[in-house]
């Protein structure tokens, strides 16, 4: 069966230009498909090409929204860029089921293409900072004073807006290619990265224990990985405490005792491991700026001693990543 679909994402991907016009190959366990990306047609791109026929895929509304350029800071480095709204799917090729025949590969691509980009925006919210959450979306622009109607004085409505211009780091054509074969691979990002990527979100929606408390668990993973890949150089004394009870505070110790030059301040980690255990323990949630402080903690220390390294200059949403050869 000659499977061919549009496939609108949750919520938008912005992507460098260069990744426009392409074909990658991608899928989800047994199912595999062809991701078709959008034509370089401003300003709302155009139809992807089906390689296999050289023809566009054609849909009934010519005013299609493919892509689309929002207002956004764009490092220069990565411009131009676009969000993608709409993506062509293609040569999808899936398993031949003999006791449920109905399950065909265009049923099994319906099925599994909610899990698929859950998968990817996991990936891409890790790798650039994009916020891509669809049950839970942050809007750039939101009404004031919305469901207030006033009596005295007659006017009712929203006052205003607040609009803010968000920083975006769109992804490059290279991690999108390599995003797209994980996720057929079945390859998940390391947890402290996940950890890392739902403390940003939930400091962002202002679920401020939430967010210090998965800010933490990725300090504890990324310092002890740090600890235990160092653990022949320390003091002998030191050796010792290394066990599998051993939690954040004493990796925090160990690492002051034995002076292993870290990248974040002890103080600054002894300060995210208090909120932590505040909000564990004693049921306390950390005020805005206590939140936004751990996670940039937890930033600065991934970025620096994590799996995933930072290359150059990291933007304000610390999300300035490379996809490394793992080989």
């Amino acid at each position: 069966m000659d499977v061919r679909a549009i496939y609108e994402f949750p919520v938008p991907i912005w992507t460098t230009c260069e990744s426009l016009g392409r074909s990658y190959e991608t899928g989800l366990g047994a199912l595999q498909f062809d991701v078709l990306m959008p034509a370089d047609e401003p300003p709302l791109g155009g139809p992807p090409v089906v390689p296999a026929t050289g023809h566009a895929i054609t849909t009934p509304d010519a005013q299609t929204v493919w892509t689309q350029e929002y207002g956004a800071f764009i490092p220069k480095s990565l411009r131009p860029a676009t969000a993608v709204h709409r993506v062509g799917v293609a040569a999808v090729v899936g398993q031949i089921y003999a006791d449920r025949p109905w399950l065909t590969p265009d049923h099994q691509l319906a099925e599994s293409v909610d899990r698929w980009f859950d998968s990817a925006r996991t990936w891409i919210e890790i790798l650039t900072g994009q916020d891509l959450d669809p049950r839970h979306r942050v809007y750039d622009a939101e009404a004031v004073g919305t469901g207030l109607t006033f009596v005295e004085p007659s006017h009712q409505g929203a006052l205003g807006l607040t609009i803010t211009t968000p920083h975006i780091r769109p992804l490059r054509q290279v991690e999108w290619t390599a995003i797209l074969k994980f996720v057929r691979e079945g390859t998940e990002p390391p947890l402290e990265e996940i950890l890392s990527r739902d403390a940003r979100a939930a400091q962002r929606r202002g679920a401020n224990r939430r967010a210090v408390l998965d800010a933490a668990t990725a300090v504890e993973i990324a310092l002890g990985q740090h600890i235990r890949k160092r653990s022949t150089e320390l003091p002998q004394s030191q050796q010792k405490r290394i066990n599998d009870r051993t939690a954040l505070g004493d990796y925090i110790s160990i690492a002051e005792d034995s002076h292993t030059d870290l990248a974040v301040a002890i103080d600054q980690l002894r300060a995210v491991n208090k909120l932590r255990n505040n909000a564990a323990h004693r049921g306390e949630a950390p005020d805005n700026w206590e939140a936004a402080t751990a996670v940039q903690v937890m930033i600065d220390f991934l970025g620096a001693h994590g799996r995933y390294r930072r290359t150059g200059t990291s933007e304000p949403d610390g999300g300035e990543f490379v996809v490394a050869d793992r080989k």
